[in-house]
């Protein structure tokens, strides 16, 4: 079994202690990675702060290529297989699904190494005679990346590259559910050259490592994924140092079908938008709105879709739809909210049961019909493969229904009407808006959520900007 260590200053370090990582499709232990302390978390911050002060002063032309070296590096055969191997492991995403994750994930990249001919400022007159106003932008310093396990590479990457594009140094802490994939991917990092110093993996236990990062005064930035109730904790303990923070947290989608909705388009792009990495996507579809006209042809479209996906193990079945879910504990957590539903009134369609043949972790497309706003089912986020079914009668209802949530990521309508789409977009209170499509963001886009769902975000011009800071002299002459 092999041992992964933590990666800093250009070395890899083995930690104080170590963890099991476990394949959640059978138990089975695969890998031990590195446990880090505080005294080796505050290393890191200090590496990464003494080599800022080289890194910050390279051209931004000259770090971006630096950048693609390693995105070249991470793009090989070689590399795609066993860091996707690792997200499979740790996570239980099929095989293909998780190689394809790493590959987007260095596509992501070098999508964002552009922005280095792109950091821009602006010239202002003065009230002052021979005096000009001069705003331009600069790195933060230390950005520490804190990723999720349901996309431990992508996310790493969408953060990352932008931030050592401007000019930044990170140390990452990847979840403690999937620290294998950032250690494998740490040693395609070093083999790409970087100084020592400005990138650095440290993984551990969040109440050692975690709560060192976010409370270490050298620290500049911190970006996390993760759930809301995490986020919250973070901002808090990041506000005793004024350390920025941009937060991208939980979701609970709605989808709105219109009475016009073409049918097809709608129940694939729902079933893919709720099923996809079996439901554990902060911007899945956690809920559907269906006009009454037209729920019985809809719903039983979207049930035959959901009682045809097969669930198999990702790792043994490398092209599977849908695998099952990060451990038991989640796979009990989200059958728990499916019970509760039923008791208050929900009617299972299909699913609603755990597979314990297939070893515990795994749960089923379950479709829930009967259900009203009031439910948890509907208004807490379930992170797993249940969709709730509500009815709608009018335009103005399905608004209310969709914004009587704490969450404001994403949202999807289904609808061939000019009108429906300008009120909807509109009055939706979200980050993003999805028309006639499944969710999945564009890297020229902008991620973020509003509400409960988070501060800041990724992606495009806005969440490059997000590792900047703006300077401001005054020239007099």
């Amino acid at each position: 079994m092999k041992k992964y260590s933590a990666y800093i200053n250009g070395e890899f370090v083995q930690g104080s202690n170590q963890m099991d990582v476990t394949y959640p499709g059978t138990g089975e232990v695969v890998a031990q990675v590195s446990s880090c302390s505080t005294e080796e978390t505050e290393h890191a911050v200090y590496c990464a702060k003494q080599a800022f002060k080289e890194w910050k002063l390279r051209p931004s032309y000259d770090r971006a290529e630096q950048i693609k070296k390693f995105l070249m590096n991470m793009k090989t055969e070689e590399h795609i297989e066993h860091i996707g191997t690792a997200i499979t492991q740790e996570m239980g995403k099929p095989l293909n699904a998780a190689k394809s994750e790493v590959f987007y994930g260095a596509e992501l990249g070098e999508y964002q190494t552009q922005w280095a001919r792109r950091i821009e400022g602006h010239v202002v007159d003065s009230d002052n005679v021979k005096e000009k106003i001069i705003s331009y932008k600069e790195p933060l310093g230390v950005v520490v990346v804190i990723v999720p396990w349901n996309f431990p590479i992508y996310v790493l990457m969408r953060k990352i590259v932008p931030a050592l594009v401007a000019g930044n140094t990170v140390v990452v802490k990847p979840s403690v559910k999937s620290s294998l994939s950032a250690l494998a991917l740490a040693e395609c990092i070093h083999q790409s050259g970087f100084p020592k110093g400005v990138i650095n993996i440290v993984t551990g236990m969040d109440d050692i490592v975690g709560e060192t990062l976010t409370s270490f005064p050298d620290v500049n930035m911190v970006t996390f994924t993760g759930s809301t109730k995490v986020g919250k904790g973070i901002m808090e303990k990041c506000s005793r140092h004024m350390i920025r923070t941009s937060l991208e947290l939980g979701g609970k989608a709605p989808a709105i079908v219109m009475e016009d909705a073409d049918i097809d388009l709608a129940v694939e792009a729902i079933k893919g938008g709720r099923l996809a990495n079996s439901g554990q996507v902060c911007n899945n579809t956690e809920r559907v709105y269906v006009h009454k006209s037209v729920k019985e042809a809809f719903t039983a479209k979207l049930l035959k879709a959901f009682q045809n996906v097969e669930v198999k193990d990702g790792l043994a079945n490398p092209d599977a739809e849908m695998s099952c879910l990060i451990n038991k504990s989640e796979a009990n957590r989200v059958h728990q909210m499916v019970l509760e539903a039923v008791e208050e009134g929900a009617a299972v369609l299909c699913g609603g049961y755990l597979l314990e043949e297939l070893g515990g972790s795994f749960y089923p497309p379950t479709l829930l019909d009967q259900c009203t706003q009031q439910m948890n089912i509907v208004q807490k986020e379930v992170f797993g493969p249940v969709l709730p079914i509500i009815l709608f009668e009018s335009l103005e209802e399905a608004i209310n229904l969709a914004n009587d949530s704490e969450y404001g990521l994403t949202a999807n309508v289904y609808t061939s009407s000019y009108r429906y789409v300008m009120e909807l977009t509109t009055q939706l209170e979200c980050g993003e808006v999805y028309v006639n499509r499944q969710q999945g963001e564009a890297y020229q886009g902008y991620h973020s959520g509003w509400k409960q769902s988070g501060i800041g975000g990724d992606d495009g011009k806005h969440g490059f900007e997000e590792f900047l800071q703006v300077k401001t002299v005054y020239m007099k002459f």
